[in-house]
């Protein structure tokens, strides 16, 4: 080979030399840096997996309308931003395994913590023991639930939230009026709430406020308050959830990190719907997750569970553990309510360790005549185990709680979880069908490979370090001298490809995909770029076969190709 041609294969090299570029982004909302605006959605949208979207503002959906989210969307959230739906609307975000929908902070990565932005509110018509309540949060028009206190329609149905993980939420409005990870106010049973993640939000992780939905297969990882929190009446059902506390994060405005936190009113404790949900198969993992973790000083650690103001939660099945204290039964009425059977704690495995001289079962304030909580706790018919005595992390028997950021979860074989007594058939409060009975306690099979768990493939436990970027690329070399739109490489395809093309000075450029019918079901590009040579990947596995048009609109200049997709 000779010399000149040497020279022209390395410049070849060095012209296809590629970098990221961020990702196309499209704003949803009043636009970035609106802090609290309000944004009234009073369309039905569908949005684009092949866009990355910031959400800005208070977005809210309107009643009667929708907001559908495809799987593999990735939404990205600016200060204070929040998605709300409103009573009547609906979500349709239905992620898969494989591509889960992502709500994420928009900073980068290193930077990220929670209160980066606001989290997701969805508002229904269910019955609330509140008159026409509005949702924390400072967040208005926020009002939830029936036409008047213990009214409305339990199977109202506010759309569906599948394979979803929601990062670094919790923006502050006020002091104690933060808004959560997810907040569920009023939502109906007619509602699919399953896999979803909320991670280091500066609030409650899962909040339901009244209401009747049921959820399945959920994470609460890393929250600075309360895993799971209900209140106002909610009678909804939960099973297979996990929530795990990072020993570095936890409230520091005097309140208390808990895992569990359960109230029904603070004035009324007996309106009725009473806060009556049921649990089964939680494992609560808190800040001590093995024995060899130190609490640092000044921590607001306290409770695995805090049951209080007439609180009715119910827990079955499940595993308690890594927190200073155990279980906290507040008040008189709870208490009554534990006296009559109407709240239920069975086949439980608690562990606490008593730091700072808190009490594994922690008895507060008067008892009702003839009732003591510890005796209640430890009556043998209800297998719970753990008793009054502290111990260790290890006692429990999880596989491996190490790596914060690698977990495993199960109960190991022949661990206390794994062989101790669990009940479905005889506790009416389970049957039904909805649940599903296990033969082991907490969220995860002891006999199933962690690989191959419920939250394997679409949880990210190290959302710090998540790169949401595209592989939209920018071409280094000669400027071209005038716009083009390439053909797709390669074509036929299936089901990925490549579509190139080139600017010859800064342009605003769109680069959608349609069907045949003129319907667009991607957008690959929506941005600003500069004057290049640039290759956009379309991924497209939601898509049947066929004959797809591919259309690119920059400064004036417009042009379209076919494609095909052959599976």
């Amino acid at each position: 080979m000779t010399k000149t041609l040497l020279h022209f294969v390395f410049a070849a090299m060095m012209l296809a030399t590629t970098v990221q570029a961020q990702r196309p982004t499209q704003i949803l909302g009043p636009g970035l840096n609106a802090g609290r605006t309000i944004f009234v959605q009073n369309y039905n949208r569908t949005l684009s997996r092949d866009t990355v979207y910031s959400l800005t503002g208070l977005y809210a959906v309107d009643s009667t309308r929708s907001l559908t989210i495809p799987a593999g969307t990735v939404i990205l959230g600016d200060t204070a931003a929040t998605l709300i739906v409103k009573r009547g609307g609906q979500i349709f975000a239905n992620g898969t395994a494989q591509n889960p929908i992502v709500f994420t902070s928009r900073k980068p990565v290193g930077q990220r913590a929670g209160a980066d932005w606001g989290g997701i509110v969805i508002l229904g018509a269910a019955p609330v023991n509140q008159a026409n309540p509005s949702i924390e949060g400072g967040i208005l028009p926020g009002n939830y639930g029936g036409p008047a206190v213990g009214q409305g329609n339990p199977n109202d149905n506010s759309g569906v939230l599948r394979y979803v993980r929601i990062e670094f939420p919790g923006y502050r409005f006020q002091l104690n009026n933060e808004v959560n990870g997810l907040t569920l106010g009023g939502v109906g049973r007619g509602t699919t709430i399953e896999y979803v993640q909320v991670s280091y939000s500066y609030d409650d992780g899962f909040e339901w406020f009244g209401g009747t939905v049921d959820a399945k297969y959920l994470v609460a990882f890393g929250g600075i308050d309360d895993e799971f929190d209900t209140d106002f009446g909610y009678q909804g059902r939960v099973q297979f959830a996990f929530g795990l506390k990072d020993p570095n994060v936890f409230e520091f405005s005097g309140g208390q990190t808990n895992g569990f936190e359960s109230d029904n009113e603070g004035s009324a404790s007996y309106r009725t719907p009473r806060t009556l949900p049921r649990f089964s198969n939680i494992t609560m993992v808190g800040p001590r997750r093995t024995d060899a973790v130190t609490l640092p000083s000044g921590h607001r650690f306290e409770y695995g569970s805090v049951i209080r103001r007439g609180s009715q939660l119910s827990v079955y099945n499940s595993i308690m553990m890594g927190y200073p204290g155990g279980y906290s039964l507040r008040d008189l009425q709870s208490k009554t309510s534990a006296q009559g059977d109407t709240l239920q704690v069975r086949n439980l495995s608690l562990q606490a360790s008593g730091e700072g001289g808190l009490l594994q079962i922690h008895n507060s304030g008067t008892d009702p005549a003839g009732f003591s909580t510890l005796t209640w706790f430890n009556t043998a018919a209800y297998n719970n185990m753990g008793g009054t005595a502290t111990r260790q992390p290890s006692a429990i028997g999880l596989v491996n709680m190490t790596n914060l950021n690698n977990p495993d979860p199960r109960p190991g074989v022949g661990t206390e979880p794994a062989t101790a007594p669990v009940e479905f058939t005889n506790l009416n409060v389970l049957a039904g069908g909805w649940f599903t009975p296990t033969t082991y306690r907490g969220a995860f099979n002891p006999a199933t490979a962690r690989n191959q768990q419920w939250d394997a493939g679409w949880t990210n436990y190290d959302p710090q370090n998540a790169n949401y970027t595209t592989d939209v690329r920018e071409e280094h070399g000669t400027l071209p001298g005038e716009f083009t739109l390439e053909q797709n490489y390669p074509n036929p395809f299936n089901p990925t490809t490549n579509i190139r093309f080139t600017l010859p000075v800064a342009s605003h450029v769109k680069l959608s995909v349609f069907n045949m019918l003129g319907q667009e079901v991607a957008t690959l590009v929506d941005e600003q770029l500069a004057a290049g040579t640039f290759t956009a990947d379309f991924n497209a596995t939601t898509l049947a076969s066929g004959i797809y048009l591919y259309k690119i609109q920059a400064n004036g200049f417009a042009q379209s190709r076919k494609m095909l997709l052959v599976r």
